[in-house]
């Protein structure tokens, strides 16, 4: 009769344990989908898409529609464009690469692409608070242009360092080239804002990069990418075009802007940036290019979670990983070029990495690290708590979402 009233006792503690972390799961899943109807509610989003992954298995995901005209319902086929949240793939392609010894990233860019030989860089006048997000003060003007002192590296471009911005008709001119080949000849006549390896100004890096992966892998970019990452990863979705059953599927483009508000189709931005994702175009850019569904993009996340392996088959090493997160560049104020929405993380390579959990206090761990893209996508690998999170819509308004995301997602998960 004891043992029985023990193992009574034992079951109601469990029992009453259970409906306490279904409560707590629950109320926590409630405050994520408050927070993705209020990004609708407040007109800084249209249709959204949350993920979390966490300890192996799904813990979260649930897409809130906004049910407007001329908006679509996110469902499991439906696509988004990556845009800079393309340069992790890039970068991960890269890895690829040095695993395979076909590249060192200590080797001069110009060893790729002969048009880099010659570089030229600018003097500028010092201006403040000329970061990425300073709109028409983001490409500066020079008072001198002179040949480069500095041999721009592989890393200076992983890294976000060559000095390279984002040229006034770089999208115009990726548009008109035939390859990417024929594109690096354009804006290799592109002086650069900073001698290669000094300052951190985030740019085309990556699609650069891919044009190095054509030359060391003797294989077009998108082929390369699609061989050696998608392919394996099941990301049968992720490329560079779009068909025309996949524009079907293509999530409407929401704007909200002062000059513009509604939901557009095609692939221009409020910025004027121009990506055709034409099925016949070669000059496939790495920093901004891809579309994706997310499920691949889960498949993706789900690899760098469990430190590059996928459903048992290596895609990069662990120690690559190490080497991606690693500290290239310090945050804002200390590289006044860098986000100021950033403060206490560091750059590494394509990756934002949180170092001092304190100052931004979004409860997030130290470590955590990701990228967003221009159309409100983000992504976030947590090694600590062996999660993911994903962020999925198609979006530009006057506020970002970074922020707040990242403070939701960890108002009650620890």
């Amino acid at each position: 009769m004891q043992i029985e009233k023990i193992f009574i006792v034992v079951l109601i503690i469990i029992n009453t344990n259970c409906n306490v972390n279904k409560e707590r799961d629950l109320s926590y899943k409630q405050s994520i989908i408050n927070f993705q109807k209020e990004l609708i509610n407040k007109e800084i989003t249209g249709s959204n898409e949350i993920v979390i992954y966490k300890n192996d298995s799904l813990f979260y995901r649930h897409t809130e529609n906004s049910n407007k005209e001329y908006d679509k319902k996110i469902n499991n086929e439906t696509i988004f464009a990556l845009w800079s949240m393309s340069k992790v793939l890039t970068t991960i392609g890269m890895f690829i690469l040095e695993e395979k010894n076909l590249v060192d990233f200590n080797d001069p860019v110009s060893k790729y692409i002969p048009s880099f030989s010659n570089l030229n860089c600018m003097r500028i006048k010092k201006q403040k608070n000329t970061n990425f997000e300073d709109g028409d003060n983001y490409c500066l003007n020079a008072d001198k242009i002179y040949p480069c002192k500095n041999q721009m590296r592989v890393i200076d471009l992983m890294s976000h360092r060559s000095g390279f911005c984002t040229p006034e008709n770089f999208y115009v001119d990726a548009v008109k080239a035939d390859n990417l080949e024929e594109l690096m000849e354009i804006i290799s006549k592109q002086p650069l804002q900073y001698e290669p390896g000094t300052k951190y100004l985030y740019g085309v890096n990556q699609s650069i990069l891919g044009r190095i992966i054509e030359v060391a892998s003797n294989m077009q970019f998108g082929e390369f990418l699609d061989q050696f990452l998608f392919t394996p990863l099941g990301m049968n979705s992720t490329k560079f075009y779009l068909t025309k059953e996949d524009k079907e599927n293509f999530q409407p483009l929401f704007l909200n802007t002062p000059s513009i508000k509604g939901f557009l189709q095609d692939g221009i931005t409020s910025r004027g940036n121009i990506l055709t994702y034409d099925q016949n175009d070669k000059t496939n850019l790495g920093a901004e290019g891809l579309v994706t569904t997310t499920s691949d993009f889960m498949n993706f996340c789900k690899m760098l979670v469990n430190n590059g392996v996928y459903e048992g088959k290596k895609i990069i090493s662990q120690e690559s990983i190490k080497t991606m997160t690693k500290k290239y560049s310090e945050g804002y104020p200390k590289e006044d070029r860098s986000y100021q929405n950033q403060l206490g993380y560091y750059m590494g390579l394509s990756v934002y990495v949180l170092e001092n959990p304190n100052i931004m206090n979004q409860g997030a761990p130290k470590g955590i690290y990701g990228w967003s893209g221009l159309q409100y996508t983000e992504f976030w690998i947590d090694p600590k708590n062996s999660m993911f999170v994903i962020f999925m819509t198609r979006s530009q308004s006057y506020k970002g979402i970074q922020k707040d995301l990242i403070g939701t997602i960890y108002n009650k998960i620890n």
